[in-house]
């Protein structure tokens, strides 16, 4: 009762099957006549960057392309699209994409206004003013970049990641168009699922959780439950994407004002050491730091337990939180997620290291529901190999 929200989204939100057509509507209202594209070269070879490129072309707003962004992208990324950027001076950004791509258009649209380096605003509220205008268009059911203030860089010297957070991160546009995820593959769908999933979670049960977050979360929570497995398993399912692009937007909005926790902290030497995916990180330690968790809220716990669609007749509080961790395993099981290190090829001998890395993450740690030790970081990478 004694906690004061802080809330803050995109500027503008448009959301359903065929959003993409507002894009021209969407320029307009940016006067914006030029802009820069920024994505992977995969949507550029499936189509998807081709689609938007002609709703632009229709519109006669002109546009160039930065196709540079790579899995869990490095500074020099942006760098690299940070001089395509200056050279072609947009009057926009279109972030196209998973997180990588939304989180390198909004870094870029910093770097355009602000002197310095991405280096420089690492850490929270660092940027001094706001970026160029952009728009972000997810094309995976995640991140929740789209409507996040957070871009997330991999720092190659520390091997591990970083974040940037500022309200300036914030897209003057989020356009969500579920029908931009029928085409993505069962296995990105699994762990993009559950990594909106991970957030959700670890926004219901951090130390920031909020009554008017909560119902964000469990929403999420409720749709991932119950829309996964079928987004995964049949792909052309356009409820089941829909229900996903929802959870995914509605997992988003809770970090602004709420964060995450020990799972996105631990995650992160995975990713910055060993390039394992953003997501896949999330989702094979989230299972195991909430049983870490459980014992700072099995009411909590047991609410998750009950979102996911599980029977709690008659268990004690107890074994109904315990569900809850039974069932996010399942779940990462269903849908074909690796649940161990070792199936990574991570050596054993390497968790004392991501240990004392993950430890670094202190913005993250410090409001996990339960104090995080280097020793009881240890544990939850073994308990996870």
């Amino acid at each position: 009762m004694d906690k004061i929200l802080h809330f803050q989204m995109s500027g503008r939100l448009i959301f359903g099957n065929g959003a993409v057509g507002e894009l021209p509507a969407v320029m307009d209202r940016l006067d914006a006549a030029r802009v820069l594209i920024v994505t992977d070269p995969g949507l550029v070879e499936a189509g998807v960057c081709g689609r938007i490129q002609g709703i632009l072309e229709d519109a006669d707003v002109a546009y160039e392309t930065f196709d540079g962004v790579e899995a869990d992208p490095s500074i020099r990324v942006v760098r690299d699209g940070l001089a395509m950027a200056q050279d072609v001076a947009p009057d926009a950004l279109i972030g196209l994409g998973g997180g990588s791509s939304m989180d390198i258009a909004k870094v870029i649209s910093i770097l355009m206004t602000n002197d310095g380096d991405a280096t420089d605003y690492i850490g929270s509220d660092r940027v001094p003013g706001p970026g160029l205008p952009k728009v972000t268009v997810p094309t995976t059911s995640g991140t929740g970049s789209e409507v996040s203030p957070i871009a997330v860089l991999s720092d190659e010297e520390e091997h591990l990641k970083k974040g940037v957070v500022s309200e300036y991160l914030y897209a003057d546009v989020a356009l969500v168009d579920p029908t931009l995820t029928l085409t993505l593959p069962p296995a990105v769908s699994a762990y993009t699922g559950v990594d909106a999933l991970t957030h959700a979670i670890e926004a219901y049960t951090n130390k920031y959780a909020h009554p008017l977050i909560d119902t964000l979360a469990l929403r999420a929570i409720r749709l991932i439950g119950g829309n996964l497995r079928r987004a995964v398993a049949c792909g052309e399912d356009r409820q089941a994407r829909y229900n996903m692009s929802m959870a995914s937007l509605l997992g988003g909005m809770c970090l602004g004002s709420v964060n995450t926790g020990a799972v996105h902290a631990l995650a992160y030497p995975l990713g910055g050491e060993y390039d394992v995916p953003h997501g896949v990180a999330n989702s094979l330690l989230l299972p195991y730091v909430m049983r870490y968790n459980l014992i700072s809220d099995l009411e909590r716990f047991a609410e998750i337990a009950a979102a996911l669609g599980e029977n709690l007749d008659g268990l004690s509080l107890r074994d109904a939180a315990d569900r809850a961790v039974d069932a996010v395993m399942q779940l990462c099981q269903d849908v074909g997620i690796v649940t161990q290190l070792r199936e990574l090829d991570i050596p054993e001998d390497a968790i004392d290291e991501m240990a004392a890395a993950a430890m670094k993450v202190t913005r993250l740690l410090n409001i996990n529901p339960r104090h995080v030790t280097e020793e009881a970081a240890r544990q939850i990478y073994r308990d996870a190999y």
